[in-house]
């Protein structure tokens, strides 16, 4: 629609619902099962508290920039004004399939629990329902988008610390056990680090919030709450599984400690948990997407037909297509079974996004120190710096991590092969899009494309 933009109307509840769910995905319950393993049983809550103390600062990146240029483009325009044009639209393109990873990642475990639960139907079938529903739900207006986030996503966190606090009154944990370290405790807060991953995609929603600045309340609120729901899970489910290795093959595990813990009623109040972790990852997924590729197109760099907004103000083509290629994904997910893959390759390139954003504060700082901040990051420069280099590793870890039995890194080259054709499409594709007339819009008012 000409002459039309994003829509003001988003609470901050929507920021909290958003940061928290895009993190909240099923395949948190077999990194919780990972992080148990290496903390060596009970103290797997801990490793997650300290991986979450660590998140936080990332979080406050992300908070000093999106207050410093709220745009739907989010990290497009801060890379850009941080480093430069290049590298910017670079990095966007291969940023912005992160969340198309996660969404047919979650989507194979999702189908899995459909499997144990609804055997008569295949997997796939409401994989499909699913994302057609919470997509039919992103064409309805952001505001419908924004209501199925926060039901879902509240239900999630608060029926997933119900059930975790029930187990651990039912068969409480030995005190000195939850504080017992094992021998890779180190690994264990590495993998918990990627149970936060994507906390902060709410961000190009920016343009679509009342007030911007709720985007960093929201994360700060969201991380609080995914580190309590998870880490009372991860208590509970070494304190019914005192070997967590006996979950390590399983796709399910969090119905298995649901049986076990509490019987049927555990496996269904779990396999419920999962639903709503399908609905708040499909569903933000697609509404935080969208609005980035839009930003995208409205800058000339992705065709127009990106940038039409419907009667309801969405940007319908984006979302339609990221329904469709998540579902292709997902479907070859089911086909190879290859979704290990993709939770190395997102993990790894969050964590690269996130020693960048380190980067980009140090560097805006000293560019435009001038400049309205809503929030300040601490212990500028040096604290930055040693963030950048810890997640620097974690994504270099994360992309080199091995799949299966198999020594090659195929995280690594499937990461390569996407910045091969982003490199091609900044290069070809591009240039020529810019010379085509401008796509007609009105600019948001505070965007800073």
């Amino acid at each position: 629609m000409a002459g039309k933009g994003l829509s003001r109307v988003l609470p901050y509840r929507t920021a909290v619902s958003t940061s928290a769910g895009l993190a909240s995905a099923a395949i948190n319950f077999l990194a919780c099962v990972e992080v148990a393993e290496y903390a060596g049983g009970q103290s797997a809550w801990l490793a997650l508290l300290v991986a979450g103390g660590l998140i936080v600062f990332a979080g406050a990146n992300f908070s000093e920039l999106t207050t410093l240029y709220p745009s739907a483009a989010a990290i497009r325009v801060w890379i850009r004004r941080g480093v430069g044009d290049g590298v910017s639209l670079f990095s966007s393109l291969i940023y912005a399939t992160t969340v198309v990873f996660v969404i047919a990642a979650d989507a194979f475990v999702v189908g899995h629990m459909f499997r144990a639960t609804i055997p008569e139907v295949p997997g796939l079938v409401w994989v499909v329902a699913l994302l057609a529903v919470v997509a039919w739900a992103n064409s309805r207006g952001i505001k419908v988008a924004g209501a199925v986030q926060d039901t879902n996503a509240f239900v999630l966190l608060v029926t997933l610390i119900a059930f975790s606090l029930l187990v651990l009154v039912k068969a409480p944990p030995t005190v000195p056990a939850l504080f017992r370290l094992g021998p890779g405790w180190i690994q264990a807060v590495a993998v918990g680090v990627f149970i936060f991953v994507g906390f902060e995609w709410v961000t190009p929603l920016a343009e679509e919030f009342s007030d911007a600045r709720a985007i960093p309340r929201g994360m700060f609120t969201a991380l609080g709450l995914i580190a309590m729901a998870f880490g009372l899970f991860s208590a509970a489910l070494s304190t019914v599984f005192p070997n967590p290795h006996a979950l390590s093959s399983s796709l399910i595990p969090q119905l298995m400690v649901g049986m076990r813990a509490l019987g049927p009623l555990g496996f269904w109040w779990m396999a419920l948990v999962t639903l709503t972790t399908a609905m708040t990852t499909f569903n933000g997924g697609l509404a935080t997407a969208s609005r980035f590729v839009y930003a995208l197109a409205r800058e000339r760099v992705l065709p127009e037909w990106f940038a039409r907004l419907n009667a309801k103000l969405v940007p319908i083509n984006a979302v339609w297509f990221l329904s469709g290629i998540s579902l292709v994904l997902a479907v070859g997910v089911y086909i190879t079974g290859g979704y290990l893959t993709l939770i190395n390759a997102g993990a790894g390139v969050e964590s690269l996004m996130y020693a960048l954003s380190s980067i980009l504060v140090i560097n805006l700082r000293k560019r435009e120190p001038d400049r309205e901040r809503g929030f300040r990051v601490w212990g500028v420069p040096w604290v930055p710096a040693v963030l950048a280099l810890i997640f620097t590793a974690l994504g270099i870890g994360a992309l080199l991590t091995p799949v299966g039995r198999s020594p090659v890194p195929w995280s690594l080259g499937f990461v390569g092969g996407l910045a091969v054709l982003a490199g091609w499409y900044v290069a070809k594709v591009v240039p020529r899009l810019k010379k085509r007339a401008p796509v007609s819009r009105s600019r948001q008012p505070g965007s800073q494309i």
